[in-house]
């Protein structure tokens, strides 16, 4: 097996410093301002490596969005190794937050979590999510950059309410509210209330959803920035669907798809689709679920992005009334486009997915065959509730 171990220029001659200064302690003798010179080239190296990986984490991430399909910035030749970059130097990123912060550079402290912020959420890393972007709060707030301040705590609270930590996100949340309101920044005020929708949907408080949801659509109509306005609508179908009005979802999630295609957005306009898809099956509206669902997978594929692809498949698998080979098909689709996504944990769930259906179509054996294939992916994530959830399902299979 080959092993990655290669060290930037710059971490060779901060190593170098370092050794020096420990082999050979400074001296209190006539020589101080050599001293002090030296001091100062090791801080300068030190801002040099923070801000190598600052820049080069801005043109890794750059290749990792969703709606990249441009060739990729920077030094990385494509996403595959944007990604495999990230993933190598993910303790060195997230460490340099705290160096950052310790060492007064505030622009990276602040903004770097920023530019992680869609790597560790596509990994689900949110625990250094919740960590990097703690430090930003504190720092902007110490800084007095108020607008940066309001961003991190919004972000915190879409980590927080990931990690199903949802009173502290609410309080994080409520903090980004209070600064952007202050700001008096209406448009960013109610990206807040489309986040804080979400965690109120996840934690049961559906009411509440619906109304923060209707609050950030007001908003966003008065703003006129249309892109939030349909994410908002996309979000508020969701929330009217967890109450049962399925007709106030439907024109939700129609507008937000409407909205969408006019912007240009396939990717998004896919996933507006699916919602529309789940609310015309409520309403029994089966054939048209069906076209929704086929408009969704056309939009997903033309976006050119295997990870929306994936997860309008694994929507459409969801729909009623398939059978299941039906859905066997969806999903084996699913996994496939997991894989070129670099999608690991929806693979995962994919490739379980499969074993529930070929359970239901009475294939014992190969359900077996990609519950296990799916456990191991789990336990090769860390993600042994999920891995042992799984293995209990092949556990009764084999009894």
């Amino acid at each position: 097996m080959n092993q990655r171990w290669s060290m930037h220029d710059l971490v060779r001659d901060y190593a170098s410093e370092l050794a020096h200064s420990v082999s050979n302690p400074p001296q209190h003798t006539a020589v101080e301002g050599a001293g002090q010179e030296a001091a100062t080239g090791q801080a300068r190296r030190h801002r040099q490596l923070l801000e190598h990986y600052a820049t080069t984490a801005v043109f890794a991430c750059a290749c990792i969005g969703v709606q990249t399909a441009s060739p990729a910035p920077g030094d990385f030749a494509d996403q595959n190794e944007a990604l495999a970059w990230l993933d190598n130097e993910r303790a060195n990123l997230t460490g340099s937050v705290a160096a950052a912060a310790d060492a007064g550079h505030h622009h990276v402290a602040v903004n770097l979590p920023v530019v992680l912020y869609d790597y560790l959420t596509w990994r689900g890393y949110y625990d250094d999510l919740i960590s990097v972007t703690t430090t930003a709060c504190r720092i902007a707030h110490q800084s007095g950059a108020l607008a940066a301040e309001a961003g991190a705590w919004n972000n915190l609270g879409i980590a927080l309410s990931e990690a199903s930590r949802y009173e502290e996100a609410f309080r994080a949340f409520g903090q980004a509210l209070d600064l952007f309101t202050s700001l008096g920044n209406d448009n960013e005020r109610g990206k807040v209330l489309n986040g804080l929708g979400l965690a109120l949907r996840e934690s049961g408080r559906h009411a509440e959803a619906l109304r923060a949801h209707q609050e950030a659509v007001a908003i966003q109509r008065v703003t006129g920035d249309l892109r939030e306005q349909a994410a908002a609508l996309n979000n508020l179908s969701l929330a009217y669907q967890d109450l049962e009005d399925y007709a106030e979802a439907c024109a939700a999630a129609e507008e937000a798809a409407s909205l969408f295609q006019r912007l240009g957005d396939i990717a998004d306009e896919a996933s507006a689709l699916c919602t529309t898809a789940f609310a015309l099956q409520a309403l029994g509206k089966i054939e048209e679920s069906r076209v929704a669902c086929g408009r969704a997978l056309t939009a997903s594929r033309a976006a050119g992005t295997p990870l929306v692809e994936a997860a309008t498949l694994m929507t459409c698998a969801q729909l009623d009334d398939l059978t299941p080979q039906q859905q066997i098909e969806y999903l084996l689709q699913a996994e496939a486009a997991c894989e070129r996504a670099n999608a690991a944990e929806l693979r995962a769930s994919a490739l379980s997915g499969i074993g529930v259906a070929l359970t239901t179509a009475g294939e014992k054996d190969q359900a077996v065959v990609y519950f296990g294939r799916a456990q191991r992916l789990f336990e090769e994530l860390g993600l042994t509730e999920q891995a042992a959830e799984v293995g209990e399902g092949i556990a009764a299979l084999q009894s």
